[in-house]
């Protein structure tokens, strides 16, 4: 046993002064990859702002309903500076074969006075409620707020012969 444990010791040691010379750089040093982190925002529609001061719609604390069609807008912020969109769920309900509730995201930039759509989804006559519309055919992905203002652009058909309810959308995103 002590002729086991004799050798081992030296093997032991070499083993742990390489493994040192190794972080203190005298050696190979072994890169950590970076984290991905994935979240999400929920935006409701209590954040959403009509774009017109003629639209007839009303708001509750859960949704937002319009006896016409009518638009809204919420900017996004996010926790990080760079972020990469990677879906956009719309909640909405909506039964009714006229319209659809639907959600674009825009990316504008102040300094070339220019705006450009990101995503989109809409939903489709269901009687779910509420019912979740998905996308991730989102381009470009990245979005930079250093030089760059995200916001969302909801539009809801006139509710006069159905129900159509806006209750939020959600933005999956990773940095």
């Amino acid at each position: 046993m002590a002729h086991t444990r004799r050798l081992w010791v030296p093997v032991l040691v070499a083993l742990l002064v390489t493994g040192l010379l190794g972080v203190a750089g005298g050696g190979g040093a072994v890169a950590v990859e970076p984290r991905l982190t994935v979240a999400s925002i929920m935006i409701p529609a209590a954040a959403f702002i009509p774009t017109s001061g003629s639209w007839s719609y009303s708001q509750t604390d859960s949704y937002l309903t319009a006896n016409n069609t009518a638009d809204f807008t919420a900017p996004l912020t996010f926790p990080v500076q760079e972020v990469t969109i990677r879906r956009i769920t719309l909640y909405a309900y909506e039964n009714t074969a006229d319209g659809s509730v639907c959600v674009r995201m825009f990316r504008a930039s102040p300094r070339t006075a220019s705006s450009l759509t990101l995503g989109s989804a809409c939903t489709v006559n269901s009687t779910t409620n509420p019912q979740a519309a998905t996308t991730t055919a989102i381009s470009p992905r990245r979005v930079n707020t250093a030089v760059q203002g995200p916001d969302l652009w909801v539009s809801i058909p006139g509710s006069q012969f159905s129900t159509v309810r806006f209750y939020g959308v959600k933005v999956t995103y990773s940095y």
